[in-house]
């Protein structure tokens, strides 16, 4: 199914759509890069694995005290005990059992019961982000040699190609972010603040990594780690195949999408990767605390 600049005309005919898609049909307004990163601190995640590393998310949707977070699968394919953790730094659990995988794409929903207020993110006809777009990358890079912390990076770069036909795991749009390994299914923004695409490539994969994890034939795989290996150079899934594949794998979630185009940023964002005690998360922490949990709860047996 292919999204034209009209995204209504995609859903059109599909009894389905009023289900998964809340229709928001006014203009995107301009912000600066220093707004679209607050939106970014408040809906982006940490997904914590006990043996699987991490990598980064997004809430999307509501339902009572669930949330649902978009991510790439390849980021959760790993039976594991997964944590994800909010903005506020509150880490919950992650029921692997209720793991949604989108066919054919490197796409999973994931969820978390939470009694807390989370802010859910707006998405967009990822048709309007265009080659030349401006768009912004957030996530939790792993620590490195300078920066010992895991810490919610963002930034800024424009959308240098929008393949024709998606290679595998859905990988269609190329930008020039800098991202690095734990980024993987951060949410891209467009200049509106919007979700259009999950992040998932860095550059440098391995041909091998990449088979392995999506699938697809050599070809296609080379061609990924081809584009993947460009410095500069990522990849994403375009936020229009995850809506149209929604159904296919039973999720009826109540998004807030939008079709509008979006304004260019009111001013250039100039990027950093300097951190407030916002974004900053010491993991040791996070883990001495699930830890101190599961010792009372065996305690008191519960």
């Amino acid at each position: 199914m292919r999204f034209n600049n009209g995204l209504s005309a995609v859903l059109a005919g599909t009894a389905i759509a009023a289900a998964i898609v809340y229709m928001q049909p006014q203009a995107a307004h301009a912000l600066s890069g220093e707004e679209i990163n607050d939106i970014a601190r408040d809906v982006t995640v940490l997904i914590r694995g006990e043996k699987s590393g991490h990598g980064s998310g997004v809430i999307v949707a509501k339902d009572g005290n669930t949330y649902y977070v978009l991510t790439s699968y390849h980021v959760v394919s790993d039976a594991d005990k997964y944590r994800i953790v909010t903005a506020d730094k509150q880490s919950n659990e992650m029921d692997y059992s209720k793991v949604k995988r989108l066919a054919n794409a490197d796409l999973a929903v994931i969820q978390f019961q939470s009694d807390k207020s989370y802010k859910v993110a707006k998405l967009a006809n990822s048709d309007t982000a265009k080659q030349g777009s401006t768009v912004f990358v957030s996530g939790w890079p792993a620590p490195g040699q300078a920066i010992k912390d895991v810490v919610r990076q963002f930034t800024g770069g424009n959308v240098s190609e929008r393949l024709e036909k998606p290679l595998a795991g859905g990988y269609q749009m190329v930008y020039t972010n800098v991202t690095r390994r734990g980024m993987s299914g951060g949410p891209v923004f467009d200049g509106g603040g919007r979700v259009v695409a999950i992040h998932g490539l860095a550059e440098g994969e391995d041909i091998n990594a990449i088979k392995s994890r999506l699938g697809g034939s050599d070809t296609e795989a080379a061609k990924l780690s081809q584009i993947a290996g460009k410095p500069g150079f990522n990849m994403a899934v375009p936020i229009n195949t995850f809506l149209s594949l929604a159904p296919q794998s039973n999720l009826y979630l109540s998004l807030q999408v939008e079709s509008s185009s979006p304004s260019q940023p009111a001013t250039t964002y100039a990027q950093t990767y300097q951190a407030t005690d916002k974004d900053r998360t010491n993991l040791d922490d996070v883990w001495q605390g699930i830890q101190v949990i599961q010792g009372v709860r065996s305690i008191f047996g519960f």
